[in-house]
């Protein structure tokens, strides 16, 4: 591990004194550890830099590190040390790289871009332009929960938009999507880009988590019941688990469905009546687990605010260790 550490810090060396065309000398600054908490010294290698004169601190993370806790680790020891610190980075997503140049925080990332404001510096290669990210499309939202159910393995562009019945515009956006956001999907090989997904991937789905919105764009609580075929919410979640249903049904009608339907005319329920069914507008449906009930992952995610009922939560890890894990 020390070699390792030690080879790392000589290519970054290295790779500041070519692009900043000023001698720059890397030392491993072992003596702070001692005076920092202990998550320190297991995750990070911390650098004393001099680069043209100028003195500071480097922070390089050993392992996968999120960048709100880099941003956390970062400031905690600027401030201790008084000193600026930048942190050191193999390689990051688009989404990364945007926000901590948009943060101030210094980062260099090898062979690829140095941003350290504190010396007015601000180095990249040219890449190609993807549109910045500020909230995951309910396609790509689909694409990735689809990918926990079935699977893909290095499918392209064409094959994907042939199985999901969609345009290739439209799965060329959502790769562009999955790639600036660097979620670990994405493959490019001489410049053909294909998804792998494992079925069943728990870690993928940790990785996507974050990034998932709520399906549900609009509830509909109406006076009668209109029996429409596809269950969601509460009433999905009963038909994977034990739990029983509300006195009413929870109906899923897509958003390009929503207009012909009529729902939107329909007499929603006034106070103090009682309902005669719910129906939520979604983004999109998955019925690939159970055909006419709404995908388990999506049902989680369209309850969140019932998950503080304890047979709620105990039915939906019912739900997902049964059908999903």
């Amino acid at each position: 591990k020390n070699s390792l550490q030690i080879k790392k810090g000589c290519i970054m060396e290295k790779y500041l004194t070519e692009i900043l065309h000023m001698d720059t000398k890397l030392v491993e600054a072992t003596e702070l550890y001692d005076h920092l908490p202990l998550l320190f010294k297991g995750t990070y290698v911390i650098y004393k830099v001099t680069s043209g004169g100028v003195e500071w601190i480097a922070l390089q993370p050993n392992t996968n590190v999120r960048l709100s806790q880099i941003r956390k680790n970062r400031a905690f020891l600027e401030q201790k040390q008084q000193m600026n610190v930048a942190v050191f980075l193999e390689k990051t997503s688009l989404y990364s790289k945007d926000k901590m140049t948009e943060e101030g925080i210094p980062f260099v990332i090898r062979n690829d871009t140095v941003y350290l404001p504190f010396m007015g510096l601000l180095l990249g290669k040219k890449q190609r332009e993807l549109k910045p990210v500020h909230q995951i499309s309910f396609l790509t939202q689909r694409i990735l929960l689809q990918g926990l159910y079935e699977g893909y393995d290095h499918d392209t562009v064409s094959k994907l938009a042939e199985h999901l019945d969609v345009s290739k515009m439209a799965i060329s956006k959502s790769f562009d999507e999955m790639e600036y956001m660097d979620i670990g999907t994405i493959e490019i090989r001489n410049r053909r880009r294909s998804i792998t997904i494992r079925k069943g991937d728990k870690e993928a789905w940790e990785r996507f988590r974050p990034l998932m919105r709520n399906p549900v764009i609009k509830v509909f609580e109406l006076k009668e019941d209109v029996k429409l075929p596809v269950k969601a919410g509460i009433s999905a979640l009963s038909e994977y688990s034990m739990l029983a249903d509300n006195n009413y049904p929870t109906y899923a009608i897509e958003k390009k469905g929503i207009a012909s339907s009529g729902i939107r005319d329909m007499k929603q329920v006034g106070r103090g009546e009682d309902t005669g069914c719910r129906v939520f507008e979604l983004g999109y449906i998955i019925d690939k687990i159970k055909k006419d009930v709404q995908d388990p992952l999506s049902v989680m995610l369209s309850i969140r605010d019932e998950m503080d009922d304890e047979r709620v939560e105990a039915s939906v890890n019912e739900m997902l260790k049964e059908y999903v894990w």
